[in-house]
């Protein structure tokens, strides 16, 4: 059924009884739906569902304290976008249109993340992009043209920045190697680092630029044995993470792994071998956070899941919790309002942080440097993105 201009009064109060025509957000008492763009299937799906868990922990806890707005309960529509581009423009538009959320979380992948974001701009729906680090996302967004996306996490140039001087600091790795995904994600990351390290007067060897998806790393391990490298900075996720780790462990490759390591899960257990002493990584966000936030949010995660929480899962739980408070100070659920309430977000992040847009619409956390030592994770120091 479509609805017309001339339907007679009665029969247009029926309709939009109905919902014919409605804005997303627009009931007044109806839950509050956010949407959620993230890779369930794939090499990156560990890291989706990661994601969805902490948005499902928020969701379920700003619930349990009584919703928002006097009651009205967050409900989540999640989409597979399976780290593709297409299926990411798919699943936005699909989420945006049929789904009628008021806002989405995404996309996880930073290429997914950057084609869908003109999809937000032109259905004028706020995209709060949670663990996409490209530098170009930030370029594009706020006074870059797209007002209605919204980063919380911080870009690999910053990232970058940060890790590069760390490592010169330290004075133990002088020549890097730089392993990365052929993605957006692994070749703007590793152009930010390779630029960095260079600023600090640390060498590298040589950037590698794998396929999504790689079964056999032979040949770059190899390489690095062989060509001077002291250290290897690695920008490749989910299931080739754990691949080139399992392979070089299996190969005796006996060289500190950098970069945006994952320590956590099956990869901390790799990396906990004497072969890899030394390793460090720069991340967003770590569970050993020393903060009453953070050990809140990791004994509600650990409780549900019997495991700490991850950065994806931190990020989708902030995520949920700027959507909340941008919700309180707009008294709407409507995607405009949420837009204009967005841009003045001035709220505490549990890492002990803040969570404020400047004028590219791109916060500012926290980041940390965290460094293996003798099989246990510290976090070394921490920097503001």
């Amino acid at each position: 059924m479509r609805c017309t201009g001339t339907l007679a009064m009665s029969a247009a109060l029926i309709l939009a009884a109905a919902g014919c025509g409605s804005a997303a957000g627009s009931d007044a008492s109806g839950p509050i739906k956010i949407g959620l763009s993230t890779p369930l299937s794939g090499s990156a799906a560990s890291l989706g569902e990661n994601e969805r868990r902490g948005v499902e922990l928020a969701i379920d806890q700003i619930n349990d304290e009584g919703g928002v707005l006097g009651g009205r309960k967050l409900s989540l529509a999640a989409e597979d976008n399976a780290c593709n581009p297409t299926d990411g423009a798919s699943s936005l538009t699909k989420l945006i249109t049929k789904q009628k959320v008021s806002t989405v979380i995404g996309a996880l992948c930073s290429g997914v993340t950057l084609s869908a974001m003109p999809l937000a701009k032109r259905h004028r729906v706020p995209f709060i992009v949670s663990t996409s680090t490209s530098p170009d996302i930030t370029t594009a967004s706020g006074k870059g043209g797209n007002e209605f996306t919204f980063r919380i996490n911080p870009s690999d140039a910053t990232l970058a920045g940060a890790l590069a001087t760390h490592l010169a600091s330290a004075g133990k790795i002088r020549k890097l190697a730089i392993l990365a995904e052929d993605s957006t994600y692994g070749r703007t990351g590793a152009k930010a680092l390779d630029a960095a390290l260079k600023q600090n007067g640390l060498g590298v060897t040589g950037i590698d630029y794998v396929a999504q998806g790689t079964a056999d790393f032979s040949t770059q391990i190899s390489k690095y044995r062989n060509n001077g490298t002291e250290g290897v900075a690695l920008y490749v996720s989910g299931a080739d993470h754990l691949g080139f780790l399992r392979q070089a462990a299996a190969a005796g490759l006996r060289l500190p792994m950098t970069g945006r390591v994952e320590f956590e899960g099956q990869n901390l257990e790799i990396l906990k071998k004497e072969q890899f002493a030394g390793s460090s990584s720069v991340y967003p966000y770590s569970s050993l956070i020393d903060t009453p936030e953070n050990a809140k949010f990791t004994k509600l995660y650990q409780s549900r899941h019997r495991t700490a929480p991850t950065y994806e899962s931190f990020e989708g739980y902030n995520a949920v919790m700027v959507i909340a408070d941008a919700v309180r100070r707009a008294k709407s659920s409507d995607p405009v309002d949420l837009q204009k309430a967005l841009v003045k977000t001035d709220m505490a992040s549990l890492t002990g942080g803040k969570v404020k847009f400047d004028d590219h619409n791109q916060a500012h956390d926290k980041a940390f440097i965290l460094q293996l030592k003798k099989d246990e994770v510290f976090i070394e120091s921490d920097v503001t993105t």
